[in-house]
């Protein structure tokens, strides 16, 4: 009795795994450069709109 090893070459599962994976990235990265490229009007990033106005210590008392 002799044991069959599943070489790459046979491996569909972990090919079609390995390709989902790949399109998954590629997908989400193309979705994030166009809502970089299409940013609606007035649009402020948050660290300018979280910005304090004056420096901490001169509030008046």
């Amino acid at each position: 009795m002799s044991a069959q090893h599943r070489g790459p070459d046979r491996d569909l599962f972990g090919g079609a795994m390995k390709a989902l994976v790949v399109s998954g990235h590629l997908v989400v990265l193309g979705l994030l450069g166009y809502l970089v490229e299409h940013q609606p009007p007035g649009y402020q990033p948050l660290t300018a709109a979280s910005a304090l106005d004056t420096d901490p210590g001169t509030e008046s008392l």
